[in-house]
């Protein structure tokens, strides 16, 4: 994972920071010096001749902490995106889940709209006396007021959700 690159090269940076503070191992990574003036390194050596042989170790580690120092910036910016993306991604389904979530909320006002008319319809189904059994009419109010009834509740109860803000508007 990008953190772990981060850590991995965290490191490899410290490393480096203190393989350049130490002169005297600087001075003997310049191998092919040490190889052909073998007379400067001996025991103990001078500041100034680790200081002079350090300086071609030095500049060749630098390039590499270097390019370590902008490894760590790529995986910063790396980073950023991922986590940029990720919080789109969640906006995107927190998104998806309220619509979901409005849909479900109209379709239980409906539910319960329709249970109330079936409610109605059930009374006046029973073989009750009420005085309009014999009105040739009264079916045709009773299910046209019901009808009304439901879509006047759904209506308000969605009207009065709007009102409190929990709802989007429908146009």
């Amino acid at each position: 994972s990008v953190q772990e690159m981060m850590s991995r090269v965290d490191g490899f940076c410290r490393a480096m920071d203190e393989t350049l503070e130490d002169y005297e191992d600087m001075a003997l990574m310049n191998l092919s010096r040490l190889l052909t003036h073998p007379e400067r390194f001996i025991q103990p050596v001078s500041a100034e001749i680790l200081d002079e042989e350090s300086d071609e170790p030095e500049l060749i580690l630098e390039a590499h902490l270097q390019r370590g120092h902008t490894l760590k910036n790529a995986l910063s910016l790396v980073q950023g995106q991922i986590t940029s993306s990720e919080e789109f991604a969640e906006r995107k389904s927190d998104t998806i889940r309220n619509r979901l979530l409005y849909i479900n909320l109209l379709l239980s006002t409906m539910s319960l709209a329709v249970a109330i008319g079936s409610f109605i319809g059930s009374i006046f189904g029973m073989n009750v006396i009420n005085g309009r059994e014999e009105s040739p009419n009264a079916f045709l109010v009773i299910v046209l007021v019901t009808l009304g009834f439901m879509g006047f509740f759904v209506s308000s109860v969605i009207f009065m959700i709007q009102k409190l803000g929990a709802l989007p508007k429908l146009i």
